[in-house]
Order: structure tokens, then sequence, then C-alpha cells
């Protein structure tokens, strides 16, 4: 097993009071900027186009490092609908991530009503498989093996399609080499909405993504639900969730469930109250966070069973 250099300053990880609510996606609060002299910030970077949009993500980039480091996206939330690279966080938690050594690159995507499943998928995808590009390998200075992403709310739903798409080796293509969900979905189907009592809004939310009327009458749903895509040789997940939040604790144990059950390394961390996406992130959280990372992507060999 590989061993790295340890990340020392990704305890001091989002001290942020923003709820990422998979169904409203206006910010209550200012985000403090973390850049630091540590890191180097590149905005608006164009990763590729879709039916004529720009997709574009901001790339936070520790300095002085002699060896490819490991890297993570992160999806944001906005109920499917609103937010951006910018939105809600992710700016810090990019910053934060590239300070304790790890490039982190926080990404635009089309947003729902005017495109649907799998259009935010594929666009995370193509992020993923620009940064896996040999002319951005050099220019990041990353490792293309050891990429992982991490989503919050709606950015969670998607994080975990990635993590579950395809199967065999995670060091290219589409793979990725962890997964980090904060408060997801991960059923979307009409028997997922038996795990819990998901809000009226949420399911609002949900068949905006998926381009439907009714559950009922949805062909996209199973085929968007990260569940039933779940494979031998899935990445490690890393699942947070609270008891009584907008997205129903049953969601994430049934993930972390059907993980075990096919031998992938799963933790499942279960908060009380209603904390939900970045709210989850007290020192505790960020802590384990870490410990998850250092394990399965900065200091640990591949996965290629």
């Amino acid at each position: 097993m590989k061993k790295t250099t340890l990340i020392t300053a990704f305890g001091g990880l989002l001290a942020i009071g923003l709820l990422l609510s998979a169904c409203a996606a206006t910010p209550t609060a200012s985000v403090a900027n973390t850049h630091s002299d540590s890191v180097a910030l590149q905005t608006d970077l164009q990763y590729g186009t879709a039916r004529g949009q720009k997709l574009l993500l901001n790339a936070c980039l520790p300095k002085g490092r002699n060896k490819p480091t490991a890297a993570m996206i992160l999806i944001h939330g906005g109920g499917f609908d609103s937010g951006s690279k910018d939105f809600g966080g992710m700016t810090a938690l990019c910053s934060e991530l590239a300070d304790g050594g790890i490039a982190a690159f926080s990404v635009d995507y089309r947003l729902a009503p005017k495109f649907a499943y799998p259009a935010q998928v594929n666009d995370v995808t193509d992020a993923l498989e620009w940064l896996r590009d040999p002319a951005q390998v050099a220019e990041f200075g990353i490792d293309p093996e050891r990429i992982g992403v991490f989503g919050s709310s709606a950015g969670a739903i998607i994080a975990s399609s990635i993590g579950t798409n395809g199967s065999g080796s995670l060091t290219g293509g589409d793979r990725v080499a962890a997964v980090v969900a904060m408060s997801p979905a991960v059923d979307l189907t009409e028997t997922g909405l038996l795990l819990g009592d998901p809000s009226k809004m949420a399911i609002a939310s949900i068949l905006q993504y998926l381009g439907c009327d009714d559950f009922r009458a949805c062909p996209n749903a199973r085929d968007a639900s990260p569940l039933y895509s779940v494979d031998p040789t899935d990445p490690p997940f890393y699942i947070a969730i609270s008891k009584k939040e907008l997205v129903p604790v049953q969601q994430g144990q049934a993930m972390a469930l059907a993980l075990k059950a096919v031998g992938v390394p799963v933790t499942l961390d279960v908060k009380p109250g209603e904390r939900h996406a970045l709210e989850l992130l007290d020192e505790a959280t960020r802590a384990s966070i870490r410990q998850f990372l250092i394990d399965n992507l900065v200091n640990s060999s591949t996965r290629t069973d």
C-alpha cells in the first residue's frame, strides 16, 4: 500500500453554516473566502459543451507538490434546478481540500427542468473523463487513477450514480476511486417512496430530475437509482445522513446495506436531528471524511478487482 503525506489542513474543512437543500437552492448566508497561499485557484475552465451550453468548473490545486496528487470532483446541490460550482460552500470546500493536498474541481452541470436525467450524470462524467485526459493530468498535476467524487444533496445522487456506473477497474474511464455522499437519495422508484416519508417538495424535485410527472409512469426512475446499480467492483462509499432530515434516513441505510452485501467498503454516518447535506459537516464528520479519504484515496492503492 503506497503511503503519501498525511492531509494536514483538512481538519479545518468547511466551517459552513449553509443548508444545501434538495429543494431550496437560494444561499442563506455568504461563505468566507478560504483561499490561501498554498492553493492555486483557476475559475471558469471549460470542460465540455452540451446542447450548446458551455460546461465549466473551478480548479483548486495544491501548490508545491512534487508528485501527482489525488483529486476530488465536487458536485453541488440545489434540487437539480439551481445551484452552481460556486454555490453554497463549494468554493470553500474546493479550497480547503487543496489546502490539505487534494486537487479539487467544483463542477457545473445542466439543470432541470430544461434538462432531465441522465444529462446531469453525463456532464459530471464528462468532467471526470476530461480530467483524465493527459493534457489535464499534466496541467493540474493529478493522478488519473486516484479521482473521487463528493456530492451534496442533489449532487449526492449524481455522485452515487457515478460511483455505481460501470464495473471493473476504478483507475480510468468513467470510474472513480471513492465516493462521499452527503444526504443521498438512492432509490428514485415508486418502491423507493416507501423508504421513509419524503416531503412533497423532495418528491417534486426528484420527478423534475427524472423528467416525469408521476413515479408510476417514469421509465427513467430505476436507471437513475444508484441502489440498483451496485456491484462488487464499486468504490468505497462514505454516506452521511440525518435521522429526521429532508432525505429519509432509510435511503442511506438501504445503500449501505446494498454495498455491504456485495463486499464494497462503506461507512454509514447517521446523525441525530434534521441537518441536511453540508450541514452535516461538523467537526466529527469532517474528521471521519478526512480519514476516509486518507485511507481510500490519498494513501491507498486503488481497487482493481
